[in-house]
């Protein structure tokens, strides 16, 4: 199954969490992922997972409104889920969020293929964060 989930170094565990239950999930430091080894800027990997079309799961909220980043999402047509509840999470509860909207998730991919979009996933379901 080729690669398909890019899970930001912002929370390391919930990559390797994932890429335990699901063989298409990558995050920096990933053999099957070489150009982004740990500690790489979002800046620079926002262009490489948008240019391989990778699907991003982060937990960091604040990249919606940082200009530079929010700039690269759009020009390399990234398309990703924010894990923004109001409370921190643990690994465990991220991950039960993530596979409880695991169809939504899927049918987004279905219905909007191409980028850039963002949408936000907490306990109650999916939304979608205006890029503009």
């Amino acid at each position: 199954m080729p690669v398909r989930f890019f899970v930001d170094e912002n929370d390391l565990a919930l990559g390797k969490a994932l890429g335990k239950r699901r063989v298409d999930v990558v995050f920096p430091g990933h053999p099957g992922l070489p150009e982004v080894p740990r500690q790489t800027l979002d800046d620079d990997w926002l262009a490489v997972v948008g240019d391989k079309k990778l699907v991003v799961i982060t937990r960091d909220k604040r990249i919606r409104y940082r200009p530079v980043e929010k700039q690269r999402w759009v020009e390399h047509a990234v398309r990703g889920f924010v894990l923004t509840g109001r409370t921190s999470q643990t690994t465990a509860e991220s991950l039960r969020v993530l596979e409880s909207h695991w169809t939504a998730i899927e049918q987004v991919l279905v219905l909007r293929p191409d980028g850039p979009w963002m949408f936000a996933l907490t306990k109650t379901g999916l939304r979608e964060i205006p890029l503009q």
